[in-house]
């Protein structure tokens, strides 16, 4: 592993498994202090005036519309556009300082269930994926990996991908990659992560190489 030049890509895989697993264990993750991560009551508040404000403002402008209908005054209307535009920018406001608290809690709560590290093959088994046609040029390999973390103790586990098969020709005993597992079980849940930007790849060689 004195380099970035990684296992091949396997073929997208369908991930929606790992993320099932993933959604249920997000459910029950604590914080970083080890307790439940709820919103605040600040929080929850924020996030209901985001539906509450809006709707007082279209009834607020339906009333200054109604009265300058009937008087005829552009105060009204100059006060309707007011608070469209009022509403407007603090509604957006609102909703992206809500999408960075929620982005921060989701990201603190991930680094409590998903892990990363680096696999490197023990063991390779590679075998045709089938005879229809889509499966037609394609092998799967199954891998025994020696999995180091990015954090906590190396262990060893079986991962199975699909690979075009010029691709699984480049597969051998002692390839590497980044891999991906959830912290509870990580024998059990380790799959080929193909999501990562070379930058997260070469942060997760850094990562386990000071493990």
């Amino acid at each position: 592993m004195d380099s970035l030049g990684t296992w091949p890509r396997p073929v997208p895989p369908d991930e929606r498994d790992f993320d099932v697993q993933v959604m249920r264990r997000l459910r029950t993750a604590p914080g970083e202090d080890g307790t439940a991560d709820r919103p605040t009551l600040g929080e929850r508040l924020g996030t209901s005036l985001l539906l509450v404000v809006p709707v007082l403002t279209a009834l607020a402008v339906v009333l200054l519309w109604q009265q300058w209908s009937r008087s005829g005054s552009v105060l009204f209307l100059v006060l309707a556009a007011a608070a469209l535009v009022a509403t407007g920018l603090w509604w957006t406001a609102r909703l992206r300082r809500a999408f960075t608290t929620a982005q921060g809690r989701l990201g603190a709560r991930l680094a409590n269930v998903v892990d990363h590290g680096v696999g490197v093959v023990r063991e390779l088994t590679l075998e045709p994926a089938g005879e229809d046609a889509a499966a037609e040029g394609r092998v799967r390999a199954r891998l025994e990996l020696s999995v180091t973390p990015v954090r906590g103790e190396r262990f060893r586990t079986a991962v199975e991908a699909l690979y075009d098969a010029e691709d699984a020709l480049l597969l051998e005993v002692g390839s590497h990659g980044p891999v991906r597992f959830l912290r509870d079980d990580p024998e059990g849940t380790t799959v080929i992560d193909t999501r990562l930007s070379e930058e997260q790849v070469a942060q997760v060689y850094r990562g386990a190489a000071l493990n």
